[in-house]
């Protein structure tokens, strides 16, 4: 169960969104990420994330993470890099969750995961064959040093549960399961 390649490739056109490597660049400059490299895509995809906040957890992290290069994906409009207090990332979270929940109503799941240095929050709404999922979790490019707020866009059998544990919910939220 995914994302048909040619029923997407048709939407991002129609769009005027750009495909790139490793994901699709929306008119905004956002980055719409598949969770099966767009290289390795053959048949379907099962979710895909669009990044809008970063966490920065280290103390010495004024100059951005990870390096300048990197800074720049914090950049684009409605993006935050945050660093070092983990209140302003929950804060975007919450933000999320109120622009997703103005257009689908409240979640039907919220769950938090007990992390360190920070606790990763997700909430889950369902519509139809998908979940639309604002979650906090690890930045993937910087190899754990960052955590990120996404909205996710995951395939899921209309009758299946969303999972109930916060450990659960973000393996099924990586397809790790």
């Amino acid at each position: 169960m995914g994302f048909i390649r040619s029923g997407l490739a048709q939407f991002v056109d129609e769009q005027g969104w750009r495909e790139q490597d490793d994901c699709f660049e929306t008119a905004s400059g956002h980055r719409l990420v598949p969770a099966v490299s767009l290289g390795d895509w053959e048949d379907q995809q099962p979710s895909f994330h669009l990044p809008f906040c970063y966490f920065d957890p280290r103390d010495e992290a004024e100059d951005g993470p990870l390096g300048d290069g990197f800074h720049e994906l914090g950049e684009l409009d409605g993006w935050d890099v945050l660093a070092a207090d983990a209140v302003p990332f929950f804060e975007g979270w919450q933000h999320g969750c109120e622009v997703v929940s103005g257009v689908l109503g409240q979640p039907q799941l919220t769950l938090t995961l007990e992390t360190e240095p920070e606790a990763w929050h997700f909430a889950a709404w369902r519509v139809g064959a998908a979940a639309v999922v604002v979650a906090q979790g690890e930045e993937f490019s910087s190899y754990g040093e960052l955590s990120m707020a996404a909205v996710w866009l995951r395939q899921q059998e209309v009758d299946a549960p969303l999972p109930s544990d916060g450990a659960a919910f973000y393996s099924w939220l990586l397809n790790e399961g």
